[in-house]
């Protein structure tokens, strides 16, 4: 759009008027001429304008960029980073006219209707604008990259034509839904198609952009609800006739390949979808319900980024001992943590670091989340009885150096494993368990062989996942005291942090989190704990002798996250669960401890004592038993 740099245009004054685009960015101290120099050999080869080729290289941003440009060209300027849109502004202009001709509507006053856009000159987009509009259509200049950011922002916060598909929709019955068009994984309708095709295609492809790892379609009367999990939270996003629910839940059964007759029975599929270059994987499952089906889709964002260890949120030491853990060459891992809790992205994380075209990674997962290249991964059949064991043995019959067992759920899979491990592959896996310490206590239950699996297990992963302080409105906050004490937190124990908090903004739309890190307890089995697993110690001293080994608990490594800004410990009470001991703190050293601990592992105070006549412990100092009534001094 910007003029070329040997034409160039007009600008606020005569002087501005007479000068290159490029002179006035030196004049202005955005570039030094020989960066120029060097922009303009790479404009006559690739045919660039001189602002496109400087934004390309870096040279300076569009923020620094279009003030000067607008004044060139003697336009207004709309900063757009600044923009705060509502939804009567957003019904002026849909949303596909706002990304064709990258325009975003500012304001109407009766006829007239101003838009800011990338190319205010673009005449024939204005004509189109006001066409579709009917309003007669002004335009300001901005930033391209902030306008594209800001429609995915704004409209993907209010569903922007919503309204209009459902009221077209009503009454539509499903079976016109069977007509697809193309294939199953192209999110985009045509303008002719059903509006209840359009209108799931639309919540769809809001919760890929807003980053929704899941999508409930609830039945309900009057209406149902649409819901999206964001960063861990379901949140409303829109309602639904119940005159269009069964053909919304009809049309997502098309596309997941399910009976879309069987409405007594709960289904899955799964279908994969592409948008705008982005490819995602879509778990579909349905249950049947009072009011009617309910559906959850699962969102797997295939393009939203590598798997990288550094971006989980390790802390350094704990960082240290992963590593030294992926650096065997046989043995267990076990990653555990509830469901949600980021085990998979672990694991992929783990696997991305080790691969290798001299090694040979084989994986048996239900379901397959991630589709990776350079990893040789095998889908779970029940239906066949291609199970997690039988899986397992075929595997090894494959010359495997590295093995992924997507969870281990009975004694089969986990006695197959372990002899895995034993035998000199390396095997990760995963569990569903509170912590590092009840690992150990749920493989024993499950009936591995406490001599199995103090030889082969040799790390443990515990996680959760907390919501991220969003950092464009973090501001500066005091921990509330409730959720302190909830957590087990001493005074003490909190000094020295610089605790924030998000005030919500655009950016987060207003819930002052963007994003998500995990919280990790990492275990490393030493001599003293594998020879507790042998004797058949309790979870608590095979947890006390790994806290003095260095294994910071959830909570500790939530903590030094909450000092430092990154989340906060109000988010900490929300996802971490705490002991129904822990409530002491250490009279030593003003540490919180797990009560049923008889000593800190810090500073060796003594915290709690064993009755002479029962063997229960008991707070240090206690005058009588309250199982046994043994009384001793205080």
């Amino acid at each position: 759009m910007e003029p070329d740099e040997k034409t160039g245009a007009g600008a606020s004054s005569k002087t501005v008027g007479r000068m290159r685009l490029g002179e006035l960015l030196i004049r202005q101290g955005l570039i030094t001429q020989e960066v120029l120099e060097t922009a303009l050999k790479e404009q006559r080869v690739s045919g660039k304008r001189i602002g496109e080729v400087l934004l390309a290289r870096g040279s300076l941003t569009e923020t620094q960029l279009m003030p000067i440009m607008a004044a060139h060209l003697k336009l207004s300027y709309t900063d757009v980073s600044t923009l705060v849109l509502g939804s009567d502004e957003l019904r002026c202009l849909r949303e596909d006219l706002a990304r064709k001709y990258t325009a975003l509507p500012l304001r109407q006053e009766g006829k007239q209707l101003q838009v800011v856009m990338a190319d205010p000159l673009d005449f024939d987009a204005l004509r189109d604008l006001s066409f579709a509009t009917g309003f007669k259509v002004s335009a300001t200049l901005g930033g391209r990259m902030l306008i594209k950011e800001a429609i995915d922002r704004f409209y993907a916060r209010h569903l922007e034509g919503a309204d209009r598909l459902m009221a077209a929709g009503v009454g539509d019955a499903a079976e016109p839904l069977l007509s697809q068009r193309g294939h199953a994984s192209a999110l985009d309708a045509d303008g002719d198609d059903a509006p209840v095709i359009q209108l799931l295609n639309l919540v769809m492809r809001k919760a890929i952009q807003l980053g929704a790892s899941d999508i409930h379609i609830e039945p309900g009367v009057p209406e149902g609800t649409v819901r999206f999990r964001l960063d861990g939270l379901l949140a409303d996003q829109l309602k639904v006739p119940i005159s269009l629910h069964p053909a919304l839940i009809s049309r997502l059964k098309v596309l997941g390949k399910l009976d879309i007759a069987e409405r007594r029975l709960p289904q899955d599929g799964s279908v994969r979808v592409k948008l705008e270059g982005r490819e995602a994987d879509l778990r579909i499952s349905t249950i049947p319900l009072q009011a009617g089906e309910k559906a959850v889709i699962r969102v797997l964002d295939t393009a939203g980024g590598g798997f990288e260890l550094e971006t989980l949120g390790f802390a350094p030491r704990d960082m240290q001992r992963v590593e030294n853990l992926i650096g065997r060459h046989k043995g267990m891992v076990v990653v555990t943590g509830p469901t949600g809790s980021g085990k998979t992205t672990t694991l992929y994380s783990i696997l991305n670091r080790i691969k290798s075209p001299t090694i040979n990674i084989v994986t048996i997962e239900d379901p397959i989340e991630y589709h990776y290249p350079g990893l040789n991964q095998m889908q779970v059949h029940s239906d066949i009885d291609l199970t997690f064991a039988k899986g397992l043995r075929s595997i090894l019959r494959q010359d495997p150096d590295v093995i992924l067992v997507g969870e281990i759920r009975d004694a089969e899979t986990a006695e197959i494993a372990c002899r895995a491990a034993l035998t000199g592959h390396l095997v990760f896996t995963t569990l569903h368990t509170n912590d590092a310490p009840s690992t150990i206590t749920r493989l024993l239950d499950i009936g591995i062989p406490r001599y199995l699996l103090a030889s082969v297990l040799v790390g443990i992963i515990a996680q959760r996942l907390v919501r991220a302080v969003c950092l464009d409105c973090k501001g500066p906050v005091q921990a509330d005291q409730d959720v302190i004490v909830g957590l087990g937190l001493s005074p003490a124990s909190l000094a020295g942090g610089h605790y924030v908090a998000g005030k919500g903004c655009v950016k987060c739309h207003e819930f002052g989190y963007k994003g998500r890190l995990g919280v990790f307890e990492v275990l490393v089995p030493d001599a003293r704990v594998r020879d507790l697993i042998l004797k058949s110690s309790t979870e608590e001293d095979i947890r006390l002798a790994a806290q003095e080994t260095g294994m910071r608990s959830l909570v500790e490594d939530g903590l030094d996250k909450a000092k430092v800004g990154r989340t906060t410990i109000e988010e900490l009470g929300r996802v971490l669960e705490v002991s129904e001991h822990a409530a002491t703190s250490c009279p030593g050293c003003g540490r919180q401890l797990n009560s049923e601990y008889r000593h800190c592992p810090f500073c060796r105070a003594v915290l709690r004592q064993m009755c002479g006549g029962c063997g229960k412990l008991l707070q240090a100092g206690w005058i009588g038993c309250a199982y046994c009534g043994e009384e001793r001094a205080k």
